[in-house]
């Protein structure tokens, strides 16, 4: 990533109130993504959370499971790409390839919101916290009407609440794999972009804001999968004495 384009600790309110009901945009990219997902996990099973309501963005997320107990699941979503992102005018049109993009997140195996589970709805808050996360901040960039990229972080609210009370992590920075992983080309030579979504603690979220994103991320390095694989009570790499 240039370091022309940098990082951003998001600060936001309340979205626009509207009174009228805004029809849902759907990708026409998912066909691509889920090939791209599956050329790089082949032969897992995977199971997609299809909504069944769409207000103004139509987002599903893939869950494809851990083929083993010391592997992990891949969630992906498709419909963040719908839209293309509201970037600054500076950026383009050098930078406009980062318009469109979608996210993935890493579970355990051991965190398994598949087995025994009808819909959605039925997974326990608990276990579906990450997925109700990565679904937030896919539609975020269209609803504020601004963009998300690498490095980008958003606390949970002003007062950093926890995203559940099985966990104190309380904010999420999106992150980069290798290449091959982290974009593609569509048919139509459209790059999609797939950024990792790391949650992380308040202190954490603190030490980005003064020392920047590489050197939390080489804290986070320390850790098994450099922090991208979610566990809700992972060590604080920033945790003060």
């Amino acid at each position: 990533m240039s370091d022309e384009i940098k990082s951003s600790v998001y600060e936001y309110g309340e979205p626009e109130q509207r009174t009228e009901r805004r029809p849902a945009a759907v990708t026409p990219y998912e066909r691509e993504i889920c090939e791209h997902m599956e050329a790089l996990f082949p032969k897992r099973e995977t199971r997609v959370y299809r909504e069944v309501d769409s207000e103004f963005l139509h987002v599903d997320v893939f869950v494809m499971k851990a083929p083993t107990k010391k592997d992990f699941h891949v969630i992906y979503t498709t419909g963040m790409s719908a839209l293309s992102m509201n970037l600054p005018a500076e950026f383009l049109p050098q930078y406009k390839d980062l318009e469109r993009a979608e996210l993935l997140l890493f579970l355990p195996a051991e965190w398994d919101i598949l087995t025994g589970y009808e819909t959605d709805k039925d997974v326990p808050e608990h276990l579906w916290w990450p997925v109700k996360l990565t679904k937030y901040l896919a539609r975020f960039p269209h609803e504020f009407k601004t963009w998300l990229g690498w490095g980008h972080t958003l606390p949970n609210s002003a007062e950093c609440v926890p995203y559940d009370d099985s966990t104190k992590l309380c904010g999420a920075m999106l992150g980069a794999l290798q290449e091959n992983i982290s974009l593609f080309h569509a048919e139509d030579g459209t790059q999609i972009n797939m950024y990792c979504v790391i949650p992380l603690y308040k202190e954490e979220m603190e030490y980005q804001k003064t020392a920047g994103t590489e050197a939390l991320m080489q804290k986070l390095a320390a850790l098994n999968g450099f922090g991208m694989i979610v566990f809700p009570d992972r060590p604080n790499v920033c945790e003060t004495e």
